[in-house]
């Protein structure tokens, strides 16, 4: 959708979803933990912020945010794909409470040993719809931040034809973090060294993008996938 500058493309464009192929089929990824909750688009000037989420609504709920995303602008005209999640504002005492491994008492071992796979089925289960949940903000506690992961347009120029990467490099540079404004990690492969750390803070899912890809607003992306992070 064709959009004159970063306002009007705030006003009618939407996240780019995801394609249908399998994640080891992308071509030189860039990796990135999946962050929970939902992801918007964020528009900032000097002068005003305000976030969209997926179905073009303003989100307002949010002041400390919308403010620290008009500062974390620095006078630039930004446009960019993020996620409000409450990740960013966890306490170290949360993320070290996944770590502990509880040894099972002798019956909940006989009783492990009877169930077997069906266990670990519900198990996944009651993880999936934890994770359902946060990924819509069902009861999320706390503080809320937000998570740039794209930026697809700055100052008079839409970056959609910009390689992926490249984006990347100038939302780094041109977005000031703050503890409401955070930029999201990404790696390159192996990956294998980070997927302990990102289960220990909760992630359950990865995305892979071509490194080349653009950005199709609204659409979906043959060129970016979704995976589970692999159980230990």
């Amino acid at each position: 959708m064709l959009a004159t500058d970063a306002a009007a493309a705030a006003a009618t464009w939407r996240p780019q979803l995801f394609g249908d192929r399998r994640a080891r089929d992308i071509d030189d990824p860039i990796v990135e933990p999946l962050w929970t909750g939902p992801r918007v688009l964020a528009f900032a000037d000097s002068g005003s912020a305000r976030i969209i989420d997926a179905d073009g609504d303003a989100v307002d709920e949010f002041p400390d945010i919308i403010e620290a995303l008009r500062e974390a602008a620095g006078g630039s005209t930004l446009l960019v794909e993020g996620f409000l999640t409450p990740e960013p504002m966890q306490a170290p005492a949360e993320i070290a409470e996944r770590e502990i491994v509880r040894t099972p008492r002798p019956g909940d071992a006989l009783t492990q040993m009877i169930v077997g796979s069906r266990g670990e089925r519900k198990e996944r289960l009651a993880e999936a719809r934890a994770e359902a949940r946060r990924r819509t903000m069902d009861g999320a506690d706390g503080d809320i931040a937000l998570v740039a992961v794209d930026l697809v347009w700055l100052d008079d120029e839409s970056l959609c034809d910009v390689p992926l990467l490249e984006r990347k490099r100038i939302l780094e540079s041109v977005l000031t973090e703050s503890d409401f404004v955070r930029v999201g990690i990404h790696v390159r492969p192996p990956i294998d060294t980070w997927l302990g750390s990102w289960r220990a803070f909760g992630f359950r899912r990865l995305s892979f993008k071509a490194a080349n890809s653009r950005y199709l607003p609204g659409r979906k992306n043959p060129d970016w996938a979704q995976a589970e992070i692999p159980h230990r």
